[in-house]
């Protein structure tokens, strides 16, 4: 009963926070889906970028009521959005260096650095955004008392997102004829 317990194949990666069991199912499902051609990745990592930017954009609205549930609904679409772009690209973003070959290790690292290059300048840009409109910021005052959740949210979103963002902006379309 001990075993069970300790069976590799129900290994859970805190820190990437993946399981071995998700990882190699990710990566061994040979079936055809629209998520693995570049187009439509594209397309995927484009519409995260405009959820994510509408939610920081939230503490503009002035209604506490509609600004709430507008945060609420962008955010649920916002991971939804993650979810599929992680599937898109194999959880290859995610994935600890144990469970991947030695190409899949090169292009996660290559994309990396790109990611967290962009998550370096989108720190800059969220702070910015911060500075104007908390106490004391050229735009405090024509927003008054809202506060800036949506802003601290889509940067989580946004940071947590990014690599797998750049993995499949960058990955090229997988070869359709793999379908058994």
């Amino acid at each position: 009963m001990n075993d069970a317990k300790h069976n590799p194949k129900d290994r859970f990666y805190w820190v990437e926070g993946v399981s071995r069991g998700e990882v190699v199912r990710a990566l061994s499902d040979h079936r055809p889906s629209p998520l693995r051609r570049q187009g439509p990745r594209r397309l995927l990592v484009s519409s995260a970028a405009v959820v994510m930017t509408a939610l920081a954009l939230t503490v503009f609205i002035g209604d506490l009521k509609f600004r709430t549930y507008s945060e609420v609904i962008l955010m649920v679409l916002g991971l939804c959005l993650f979810a599929f772009l992680r599937q898109s690209v194999r959880l290859i973003s995610e994935a600890p260096n144990e469970l991947l070959d030695e190409r899949q290790i090169a292009l996660r690292d290559a994309n990396y650095k790109v990611a967290y290059g962009g998550i370096s300048t989108l720190t800059l840009v969220y702070g910015v955004l911060l500075s104007l409109v908390t106490g004391g910021g050229w735009l405090d005052e024509q927003l008054g008392d809202r506060f800036w959740t949506g802003i601290a949210l889509s940067y989580l979103l946004c940071a947590s997102s990014l690599p797998a963002m750049v993995l499949a902006w960058n990955m090229p379309s997988e070869p359709q004829d793999d379908a058994a």
